[in-house]
């Protein structure tokens, strides 16, 4: 990974009281967007995280929150976590024009990894939440995007 590596802006979230209350789950909706580069800042390989998309954060046990909330230090690389398992896509400049390409759980999960230490997150938060998500996907298989919610 890159030092050059940057998310383009800081992250704003609010809660979406209405969404919440639909889905009987804790969402929020992204106040600006920002494009994440992969790999380096300027790389052909970015994911752009729109305006109003909803997260739940990170999904995490209920029963550990006390040490792992859903929002954290780490919650711009979780939102962009969930972006791509909504979609399975990235986008790739080729020849000059961008371009959506599919990528796998196993990139995506590599994806977040990358951005928690773009974001500098506390090293065991990191593993904590890199283990959760190995073990789902070694567990669950994931194929194919999860449910989409409206935006």
């Amino acid at each position: 990974m890159s030092d050059f590596t940057r998310f383009s802006a800081i992250e704003q979230l609010s809660y979406d009281k209405v969404t919440s209350k639909l889905y009987n789950r804790d969402y929020w909706k992204v106040g600006e967007g920002y494009r994440y580069y992969i790999g380096f800042k300027g790389s052909n390989r970015y994911v752009d995280v729109h305006t109003g998309f909803l997260t739940d954060g990170a999904t995490i046990p209920r029963a550990i929150w006390w040490l792992l909330p859903p929002l954290g230090e780490y919650s711009q690389a979780t939102t962009l976590h969930d972006l791509l398992c909504n979609t399975y896509m990235i986008t790739e400049v080729i020849d000059g024009v961008p371009t959506q390409v599919p990528v796998t759980r196993k990139e995506i999960d590599a994806i977040l990894a990358e951005a928690m230490q773009v974001l500098e997150v506390t090293a065991w938060k990191q593993s904590l939440i890199n283990c959760g998500v190995n073990a789902y996907r070694i567990a669950k298989n994931p194929t194919a995007p999860k449910e989409r919610l409206p935006a």
